[in-house]
């Protein structure tokens, strides 16, 4: 592909004429693909052949002439002789541009015989176009009249659809308000109703918390005094075995003396294990079976809470959801009334301009001239310009129109007439009117342009002011909504807005994490109270246990 590459750049460049089959032959073969690239290196470069620049270069020369004063200060001597292949390209080249040249001249000769035979022409076509524009003229007045009638019902039409606008515009206006008014009284409804829901959730019940403090002191107290009794009630048995024991007669006195020892440090124990022992057995009768019954009830009512809020929660962004597509639809069809309002403006005032209308045509001295009717215009704020045909002394009429002034005389006169743009005609033919004329569309261009842009700017003022008032409308009806939903609300301050709703998230979950690790702290409790017991203790509360009872 190298190969290749290289040889279309060089052909390219130099513009050689080549076969392509015997081309494309040549390269098939390795050989001589490798022969052929080697000879075009060698002979086909800068100092054999020109390239297209250098070529053009010197035909701009032989057409100018100075190729001859060129060669003739030159020193032919010192130029490198041509081989016969450069000779015959060179001749190749020179045929081919005198067959250019002969071509072109034919050219220049036709268009100079198409050009004499306009010329000779020229005078009937002048005298066919006089008649012509008199025909025109005749045809354009009565085409005038008939499009004023056009435009007489066309204009009747524009009045009728123009209050039957302003008739869907009312009645639509009643019909989204009404809308509106219902939709706003089911929210309200709807909002009622959740906040009566917010208003019977479950609070933190303090004098529940209150209860649960002085159960705990009550069980103290209780286990205070049911350590006093029980070491009261050891004092007694311990005297009481003293004076027993000491009844009989006593035959060794070192004996005794041990018993009492050890049945003193068996009290002494006995007394280090009596508050553990009445701690437990308080707790298990008393308080144990409280905190499980108020644990039972802070997961119903924490149960119940969560599923409110959830509830409210899912309401709340169905409420959002709602407003902001009633709110979408209210925009769209203040959009669509604001459009219809400036419409019906605009064709009003259109109605309302004094009509423009041009003068009648002067006839003969003999004939009597009437006014003609008075047309009205399509184009706004008045842009026609009124043309009268000259009268010569013979009461002949002749050409009342500049070269645009008759009716699809040609595409710009069509394109004119369409746009309802009227050139004007100057009585003077003397006088060029074409700079007049440019003066005039100049002038009418820029009015145009003014126009839309006018029309443009009150449309997006118009578009504007409306997205501002519908924005504010919104802002006003969250913050209600918002004021009215947690004004009574037992947890921090709520936003309806993304980072609100966030922190009542938040929110949320810490009351649910604490009241999941008060049900844990009690379930520790609970099993610790369980797993803590040990025989002797058990021993223990159920002799003394039995015993208080």
């Amino acid at each position: 592909m190298g190969y290749e590459d290289d040889l279309l750049n060089i052909i390219r460049t130099y513009d050689v004429p080549v076969d392509p089959a015997a081309l494309s032959s040549a390269l098939e073969d390795e050989g001589q693909r490798e022969l052929l690239f080697e000879w075009v290196k060698s002979h086909l470069t800068p100092d054999t052949l020109l390239t297209k620049d250098e070529l053009n270069s010197y035909q701009l020369l032989k057409r100018n002439g100075k190729a001859d004063d060129l060669v003739a200060a030159a020193d032919l001597s010192a130029v490198h002789a041509l081989n016969d292949q450069e000779i015959c390209d060179a001749i190749e080249e020179l045929n081919r541009s005198t067959s250019a040249i002969n071509k072109q001249t034919e050219a220049l000769v036709q268009q100079q015989d198409a050009l004499s035979r306009l010329i000779s022409s020229s005078g009937t076509a002048v005298d066919a176009r006089s008649n012509l524009e008199i025909k025109q003229i005749h045809k354009w007045e009565s085409d005038r009249q008939a499009l004023n009638t056009a435009v007489e019902l066309l204009l009747q039409s524009l009045d009728y659809r123009v209050s039957e606008l302003e008739q869907q515009n009312t009645a639509s206006r009643d019909e989204v308000v009404s809308i509106v008014d219902s939709v706003l009284h089911t929210d309200d409804k709807l909002l009622s109703s959740l906040q009566k829901l917010g208003w019977e959730l479950d609070a933190e019940d303090t004098e529940e918390t209150e209860s649960v403090t002085k159960l705990r002191e009550i069980c103290a107290r209780l286990i205070k005094y049911t350590v006093e009794c029980i070491r009261t009630k050891l004092d007694r048995v311990f005297l009481e075995s003293l004076g027993s024991a000491q009844k009989p007669i006593q035959t060794d006195e070192d004996t005794a003396g041990e018993d009492i020892a050890a049945q003193q440090e068996e009290l002494e124990e006995l007394y280090a294990e009596v508050l553990p022992v009445a701690q437990m057995s308080v707790e298990q009768q008393c308080l144990e079976p409280s905190l499980r019954s108020l644990s039972a009830k802070n997961s119903n009512s924490a149960g119940r809470s969560s599923e409110a809020l959830e509830y409210i929660i899912d309401c709340l962004e169905f409420l959002l959801d709602r407003i902001k597509r009633v709110s979408a639809r209210v925009s769209t069809f203040k959009e669509h009334e604001l459009v219809a309002s400036s419409v019906v403006a605009t064709a009003k005032t259109e109605l309302s301009t004094p009509v423009s209308s041009r003068p009648s045509r002067r006839g003969t001295a003999n004939s009597s001239t009437s006014p003609a009717r008075r047309p009205r215009s399509l184009i706004m704020d008045g842009i026609v310009t009124p043309t009268t045909p000259r009268v010569t002394a013979g009461g002949t009429k002749t050409k009342g129109f500049s070269s645009g002034g008759t009716a699809y005389s040609s595409p710009v006169d069509h394109l004119l007439s369409e746009l309802a743009v009227f050139l004007p005609v100057s009585d003077d033919p003397s006088k060029s009117t074409a700079q007049a004329q440019a003066s005039f569309l100049s002038a009418a261009l820029a009015h145009r342009a003014r126009k839309s842009a006018e029309v443009s700017r009150n449309v997006q003022s118009a578009f504007e002011s409306s997205v501002s008032s519908c924005l504010s409308d919104a802002r006003t009806a969250v913050q209600l909504i918002r004021d009215s939903v947690l004004a009574e609300s037992s947890f921090a301050e709520v936003y309806l807005v993304d980072p609100g709703i966030e922190a009542s998230i938040g929110v949320l979950a810490q009351e649910v994490h604490k009241v999941a690790s008060r049900l844990e702290s009690v379930d520790r409790e609970a099993a610790v109270l369980v797993k803590g017991r040990n025989v002797k203790r058990e021993e223990i509360v159920n002799r003394w246990g039995r015993k208080a009872t």
